[in-house]
């Protein structure tokens, strides 16, 4: 074969393998996901994400990818929430009372003593009322993807043994600054006193606020117990935290993507909810070997007080929610 022929088979050749690249496109990129988080490095949340990213990776061989945030690294979790709602790629932990403005309704989740346990707010879940409202949220720009993290039951950390509601007149409790858990401490009989949990161990030092309310893990972990010594066991809320990005991110993602974060989300809140459970009884045990005395408290009177006054307390919920609510739980 001549030169020239040779030259010409070869361009053929170049000009086919372009043509055939071109047609491919460009070869498929890893897909990377923030998941952003206050909790702290190496509490039970924080364990469980790291597993979750590991499933994530391994059933997806490597295409998808998860990246823990901790410690609000990326800024608070309402920032994340607007942020995965404009289509960031990102999923974040929230609460059910985020939704007050969008979903009104999702909100008497967190409602206290709404349930006694974790297995009768899960009932709310598998309703076709949660389904309802789930679609809700969808049109409002969000997508749950993990919606059954058992986040831990909360209880009051004061300065005084609180038996009944009458106890707490006059008392400061610190809460975060939202609606329901300001309305929660203030259907128990005490004063809230909205505040960053950074500012708590100062307030509390300084008078400022006679108590806190959170899970056990966090009330260790915040080393409270150095200056109020009363945990009262009032289990005014079990905490269900959602996982949560933006629905127009979630309808970029493929179906094997949604798929694997599903499937891989399922076992991440059990993995949680496990560490959680067992991190409760042990930080209970620490709060007593620092000192604190822990009462068991007949919550009959709170639960009463709170079911009279938390409907009243959000206008904006459907007529009867709150006793269809009751419903579905004791159904």
């Amino acid at each position: 074969m001549t030169i020239k022929k040779t030259m010409g088979w070869l361009g053929i050749t170049l000009v086919s393998f372009s043509l055939a690249t071109l047609l491919a496109g460009p070869a498929a990129a890893e897909t990377t996901i923030r998941v952003a988080y206050g909790n702290q490095p190496g509490e039970p949340i924080d364990l469980a994400v790291k597993q979750w990213a590991k499933w994530v990776d391994e059933e997806s061989k490597g295409d998808l990818k998860l990246q823990a945030f901790p410690a609000s690294q990326l800024g608070s979790e309402t920032e994340m929430i607007e942020q995965a709602r404009f289509g960031s790629a990102i999923i974040t932990i929230a609460a059910y009372s985020e939704f007050m403005d969008s979903v009104p309704d999702l909100s008497v989740i967190d409602a206290p003593y709404i349930a006694d346990s974790f297995a009768e707010k899960f009932k709310l879940l598998d309703s076709d009322w949660f389904k309802q409202q789930n679609d809700k949220l969808n049109a409002a720009g969000y997508r749950i993807v993990v919606p059954n993290v058992a986040y831990g039951e909360r209880q009051l950390l004061a300065r005084k043994q609180v038996s009944t509601p009458q106890d707490l007149a006059g008392v400061k409790i610190r809460v975060q600054n939202s609606p329901m858990y300001v309305a929660a401490i203030k259907a128990m009989g005490a004063v809230p006193t909205p505040m960053a949990l950074g500012d708590v161990y100062p307030a509390l030092a300084q008078g400022m606020v006679d108590g806190v309310e959170n899970p056990p893990a966090v009330l260790y972990g915040g080393k409270f117990y150095e200056v109020v010594k009363n945990l009262n066991l009032t289990h005014h809320m079990q905490n269900i935290a959602p996982f949560v990005t933006g629905e127009a991110f979630w309808q970029q993602l493929s179906d094997d993507e949604r798929h694997i974060l599903t499937e891989t989300g399922a076992r991440f809140a059990d993995y949680a909810s496990q560490l959680i459970r067992e991190r409760n009884d042990e930080d209970i045990e620490r709060l007593k070997a620092a000192g604190v005395t822990v009462h068991e408290v007949d919550i009959a009177p709170f639960r009463e007080q709170a079911r009279e006054q938390i409907p009243a307390s959000f206008p904006q919920w459907s007529d009867g929610l709150f006793d269809k609510v009751l419903g579905i739980i004791n159904g």
